[in-house]
C-alpha cells in the first residue's frame, strides 16, 4: 500500500525567510496543480492558505517569478492567484495549461484585469475566443504563418529598405496590424531621432556621451581623509583618492610659500630628522576635492635590509573648522529651517509611539501581560532617547545658524563647576579613578549663566567620565586669567590619542552609561554642542595637549580682587582639592 504524503511533509516544514518561503511555494503549486477539481478535500483547502500566507510575504514580482517556472492544471490555481496582483495573475495564466471546458467555466469569473491576460494565449480554442470576444476581450496573438508556403519574392536581400507598403503587402489584413505598423512608425522615428541628434564636443574636451539615455553622473563629494604614501625624497608615489593624479607627483614637505602644496616647519622639520608628523599642516592648491588646509600625521618608513630611509605612510584629514582656499559659501538660513521643519516632522510620530508605549505599561485600558508592559518600557525609553538626540540637533542647528543666544547672567563659575564635580564623583569612584581637583577660594564671577555653564560643562565632564579607564588620574583645575577664567581638565588615555578631527567627530562614540552623554549621538557630538555653547556666549572650547579648556568671560574687562589659585573652596565639596575614588 502507497500513501502520498507528500503535501502533509511539506506543511510540516517551517519557513524562515524568503528563500525558503519562495521554495515551499513552489512545492505547493507543483503539488496542488496536478489535484484535479472534484478531489479537492479539507487538507487541499488548508494548503491554499499556506500558499496565501507565503504569498504574502512575497512582491508581487517574486510571486510571479514562482509561477513562471512552474506548469500546473489547476483551475482552482488560476482563478486563486487571478485575484493577486497584476505579475502574479498574469504569471498563473502564462502557466496554466487547461481544457477549453475549464476555461469556458473558469473565464466569467475572472476579474476584468486578468481576462485580458489570456489574449497574450495563442493555444485558446475558437469556442474560448468567441468567450472572450463578447466580454470585450479581443485582440489575440497573431497566428504564426506557415513557412512552407511562404512565396519566394519574400526572401529580399538585407539592403533592401523596407518600406510601410511592403508590410502592409505582406501580412495578411487583420485586426492586429494596425499595432504592428505603429510600432514599426515609432522605431523609424526614434531611429531618425538618433541620428540627427547633435554629438559636438563637449566644452570640457570630453568626448560626448552616446545617447543611451544614462542618468547624469552625479557630483562627488570631496574626501574628509585620504591616505599617502611617499618616496624618500617627500613626493607622492600613491594616494588613496579618485583620482590619484590630483595628489601623486605633489612635493608635500615643502615649506615654499609659493609651492601649490606646502607644509608647516614643524612637519618639515621633522622630515628632515625622518621622525614622525603629528598635527602637522598641510595646504593644497589644486582640484576642488583635495584643495584647502588638512592636518597630517604619519610615520617614516625605513627598509628591513640596512634600515635606509624609504619614505612615509601619511594620513591627510580636513581640519576642523579650516577654511578652504576656495572660500565656502556659508549655508543660508533656509538649510537650518529645513532641518528644523524636518526634525519637527520626525518628532510627531516618534511623541505618538512613545505615548502608546506608555499607555500599554501603565495598563490604562486594562490589564496588561507583564512580558508587554516590559517591551512597552523599552520603547518609551527608546523613543525618549531619540527625542534628546533631537532636540540636541536643533539647539546645535539653531546656535551655528546664530538663531539662539546663549544667557550671559552673573554666575559663580567656581561654585558651579564643583557642583558638577560632585554630580560625577560616584561614577569616577566605581572606576577607582583619583580626582584631584584646584579651584579658587574667592568667588569667580562670570559672564555666563549658571544653567548654561552647567549645560556646558557637563557636557564635557561626561564625556571624560566615560571615556577614562579604571585607576587612571585626572585633574581638573579653574584659573584665573586676565580676561577669561579657564577651566582645564586633563584627558584620558582614550581621548588623548585622537587628533582634534577625530576628537570632535560627530561618530566618534563613547561608552554608554550613567554619565554618558548622548546615547544616540556620541562623545564627538556632545563636545562638538558643547563647543557651540561657549562660543555663543563668547567662551571658548578648544584642546591643548592632553588638556580640555574651556574658557569663560569674566563680568568685567579686568577684576583687581582675583586672588592666585587657592586649594580651598566653598561649596559642596569644600576644603578638598584631592579626591581620591
Amino acid at each position: 500500500m502507497i500513501v502520498d504524503d507528500r503535501l502533509e511533509t511539506v506543511l510540516r516544514t517551517n519557513v524562515a525567510g524568503k528563500t525558503a518561503g519562495r521554495t515551499q511555494l513552489r512545492q505547493l503549486v507543483d503539488l496542488l496543480g496536478l489535484v484535479p477539481l472534484a478531489g479537492w478535500t479539507t487538507r487541499h483547502a488548508t494548503a491554499l492558505e499556506r500558499v496565501d500566507s507565503l504569498a504574502a510575504q512575497l512582491t508581487d514580482e517574486e510571486c510571479a517569478a514562482v509561477l513562471r517556472g512552474t506548469s500546473h492544471r489547476s483551475a482552482v490555481l488560476v482563478y486563486h492567484f487571478a485575484q493577486g496582483g497584476p505579475r502574479t495573475a498574469s504569471a498563473a495564466i502564462a502557466s496554466a495549461h487547461l481544457p477549453d471546458d475549464d476555461w469556458l467555466a473558469l473565464i466569467p469569473r475572472l476579474p476584468t484585469r486578468a481576462r485580458g491576460f489570456l489574449r497574450h494565449r495563442a493555444d485558446l480554442g475558437e469556442s474560448v475566443r468567441q468567450v472572450l470576444s463578447r466580454l470585450g476581450v479581443d485582440d489575440f496573438l497573431l497566428e504564426a504563418p506557415d513557412v512552407t508556403d511562404a512565396p519566394e519574392s519574400a526572401s529580399a536581400t538585407p539592403s533592401e529598405p523596407v518600406t510601410l507598403a511592403h508590410i502592409s503587402a505582406e501580412l495578411p489584413a487583420d485586426e492586429g496590424i494596425g499595432a504592428i505598423v505603429r510600432r514599426i512608425e515609432a522605431f523609424r522615428r526614434k531611429r531618425e531621432q538618433r541620428d540627427a541628434s547633435d554629438l559636438s564636443p563637449r566644452p570640457d574636451g570630453v568626448a560626448p556621451l552616446l545617447p543611451f539615455g544614462d542618468d547624469p553622473e552625479h557630483e562627488r563629494k570631496p574626501p574628509h581623509a585620504i591616505d599617502l604614501r611617499t618616496d624618500a625624497g617627500g613626493t607622492v608615489v600613491q594616494a588613496e583618492v579618485d583620482p590619484a593624479g590630483m595628489l601623486v607627483g605633489s612635493r608635500v614637505f615643502s615649506s615654499d610659500t609659493s609651492a601649490p602644496v606646502r607644509c608647516d616647519d614643524a612637519m618639515a622639520l621633522a622630515f628632515r630628522q625622518r621622525q614622525p608628523v603629528s598635527a602637522g599642516l598641510l595646504t593644497i592648491e589644486g582640484a576642488d576635492a583635495v584643495s584647502g588646509i588638512w592636518q597630517a600625521d604619519g610615520t617614516p618608513c625605513f627598509a628591513r635590509d640596512g634600515g635606509r630611509f624609504t619614505g612615509y605612510l601619511l594620513r591627510l584629514r580636513r581640519r576642523s573648522g579650516a577654511t578652504a582656499l576656495t572660500a565656502a559659501v556659508p549655508a543660508p538660513s533656509s538649510e537650518a529651517d529645513r532641518l528644523r521643519q524636518l526634525l519637527h516632522e520626525l518628532r510627531t510620530p516618534i511623541n505618538a509611539v512613545q505615548g502608546f508605549a506608555e499607555v500599554i505599561q501603565q495598563q490604562v485600558f486594562g490589564p496588561t501581560p507583564h512580558q508587554y508592559r516590559a517591551m512597552a518600557a523599552n520603547i518609551a525609553a527608546d523613543a525618549a532617547n531619540m527625542l534628546a538626540g533631537f532636540e540636541e540637533v536643533e539647539r546645535l542647528v539653531r546656535l551655528e545658524s546664530r538663531a539662539l543666544d546663549i544667557d550671559t547672567a552673573e554666575a559663580d563659575a567656581a561654585f558651579v563647576i564643583a557642583g558638577l564635580v560632585e554630580q560625577v564623583m560616584p561614577v569616577l569612584a566605581a572606576r577607582n579613578v583619583r580626582l584631584t581637583l584646584v579651584l579658587p577660594s574667592s568667588p569667580v564671577q562670570v559672564a555666563f549663566a549658571a544653567e548654561e555653564i552647567e549645560r556646558s560643562v557637563w557636557r564635557v565632564l561626561s564625556v571624560i567620565a566615560s571615556s577614562v579607564a579604571p585607576g587612571e588620574r585626572l585633574t581638573i583645575a579653574l584659573e584665573e586669567h586676565e580676561t577669561t577664567a579657564v577651566l582645564a581638565i586633563t584627558l584620558p588615555a582614550a581621548l588623548r590619542q585622537l587628533d582634534d578631527a577625530a576628537l570632535f567627530a560627530p561618530d566618534a562614540r563613547g561608552n554608554t552609561g550613567p554619565a554618558s552623554p548622548s546615547a544616540m549621538l556620541g562623545n564627538g557630538f556632545a563636545l562638538r554642542l558643547a563647543r557651540a555653547e561657549l562660543q555663543g556666549g563668547h567662551g571658548m572650547l578648544h584642546r591643548e595637549n592632553d588638556k580640555f579648556l574651556i574658557a569663560l568671560p569674566y563680568l568685567t574687562a579686568a577684576l583687581a580682587d582675583h586672588t592666585p589659585a587657592s586649594s580651598t573652596i566653598d561649596g559642596p565639596i569644600a576644603g578638598r582639592t584631592s579626591v581620591a575614588g
